[in-house]
């Protein structure tokens, strides 16, 4: 459901986070901008950490609406997750928006208040790669052995090691899908089925 006024708070507090940094950007600049009194921000986000965010998830609700027609045609859960591994860790560093917070240098402040809204995203990416695990394991193809949270963790991290690490740009799409699949699919699936031998 759409909240205009929401949108225009986080876009307010986007815009001072970005001129002021997020360490000192306080709940009454942001009411400022947006044009609203303290007492009305304050309905709606309790502290600024909330307001930071807010911004975060907006950013992926964005790459998810980007993603979702590349992912809906895919009927295999393999196939989705590893789609969802490589949209993540190719899109995640040029988001503008996330880029913009998370980029530079930062005072301890601004550390611990952007590990708020990393948190966030880490949590969306959790929810992202659920979705796979779940078929994958309802259609019985799931046989990792570690533990669910342990195997949400062990992805999220490979996601987190796939940003951080400058993509090689002799690979086109096709390539770096290829290998992020043999990286991550014999781990989680096990080796691909075979067909029963026939006996003449």
């Amino acid at each position: 459901m759409e909240d205009p006024q929401r949108d225009a708070i986080v876009d307010a507090a986007e815009r001072c986070f970005e001129t002021i940094g997020v360490a000192k950007t306080t709940m009454l600049q942001v009411a400022s901008e947006a044009g609203i009194s303290r007492t009305t921000l304050y309905k709606r986000f309790a502290a600024i950490h909330d307001v930071l965010q807010a911004v975060f998830v907006r950013e992926f609700d964005r790459f998810e609406d980007r993603l979702r027609p590349a992912l809906d045609p895919l009927k295999d859960p393999a196939s989705r997750l590893v789609e969802i591994v490589v949209a993540i860790s190719e899109n995640a560093p040029d988001n503008a928006g996330i880029a913009r917070l998370v980029g530079g240098p930062m005072t301890r402040a601004e550390a611990r208040a952007l590990a708020v809204g990393r948190a966030a995203l880490n949590r969306r990416v959790e929810a992202m790669i659920d979705e796979p695990l779940d078929s994958l394991a309802a259609d019985g193809r799931l046989v990792s052995p570690l533990p669910r949270t342990e195997l949400q963790e062990w992805i999220r991290r490979i996601v987190t090691a796939l940003v951080q690490a400058p993509q090689p740009t002799r690979r086109n799409a096709a390539a770096r899908r290829s290998h992020v699949a043999a990286l991550i699919l014999p781990l989680l699936c096990g080796p691909a089925p075979t067909e029963a031998p026939t006996h003449a």
